[in-house]
C-alpha cells in the first residue's frame, strides 16, 4: 500500500447537490491549504462526516497546518483512534477496475461515516474554490451506529467554538 500526504481538515461547507440520495456533492476548500491542494491535484479526497463528539478537533484540523503540525498524532495523542482505508480504486470515465497504487486514508473510528469523492469540477470562489464531486462510495462508521448528531456548524456556534454567524474570527 502506497500512502499519499496524510492531512485532516475542516472544510467549510459541503453537501449534497440534489435530493434525495445526491450523488453530486459540493465541497468548498479554503485555497492554499495543504489538504486543498491535495484534494485538487489528486481529484479525489475523503470527507469524514464528524459527530459533535469530536468538536475538540476543529482548531487541530480547521486552525492549523500539515506544514507546522502533524494531525494525525495530535488527534492521536488527544485520545481519538483512527482506522486506515483504501480509496475506491476506479478508473471514473469507464467504472471499470484498473491497477492503480493504493491509497491509504486514516479515518476516525468513531466518525458518523466518510464519503469517497471524485473532484470533476473546480470553480473559484474568493479565498476558497469550490469542488463539485461525485460520490463514488459512502461508508457508515461506529458514529452512525450509536446515532450520533453530525457536527455543524451551528453546534460549533453555540459552543463557542466558531464565531457568530457574520462576525470574523
Amino acid at each position: 500500500a502506497v500512502s499519499g500526504e496524510r492531512n485532516m481538515n475542516i472544510v467549510t461547507y459541503a453537501m449534497p447537490v440534489s435530493l434525495p440520495q445526491s450523488n453530486v456533492w459540493a465541497v468548498s476548500m479554503f485555497r492554499g491549504t495543504v489538504s486543498a491542494r491535495a484534494m485538487i491535484g489528486r481529484r479525489r479526497g475523503m470527507l469524514q462526516i464528524l459527530g459533535e463528539r469530536h468538536a475538540d478537533l476543529v482548531p487541530l484540523f480547521g486552525k492549523s497546518s500539515r506544514r507546522d503540525v502533524d494531525k494525525l498524532a495530535a488527534a492521536t495523542q488527544m485520545g481519538h483512534r483512527f482506522v486506515h482505508v483504501s480509496e475506491a480504486r476506479q478508473d471514473l470515465s469507464s467504472s471499470v477496475e484498473v491497477a492503480q497504487a493504493e491509497v491509504v486514508v486514516a479515518i476516525l473510528e468513531d466518525c458518523v461515516g466518510y464519503l469517497d469523492l471524485a473532484v470533476e469540477a473546480i470553480h473559484p470562489a474568493g479565498d476558497h474554490d469550490l469542488c463539485l464531486c461525485t460520490l463514488l462510495a459512502y461508508t457508515p462508521m461506529a458514529g452512525a451506529a450509536r446515532g450520533d448528531a453530525p457536527l455543524t456548524t451551528s453546534f460549533l456556534r453555540e459552543n463557542g467554538l466558531l464565531p457568530a454567524a457574520g462576525q470574523l474570527d
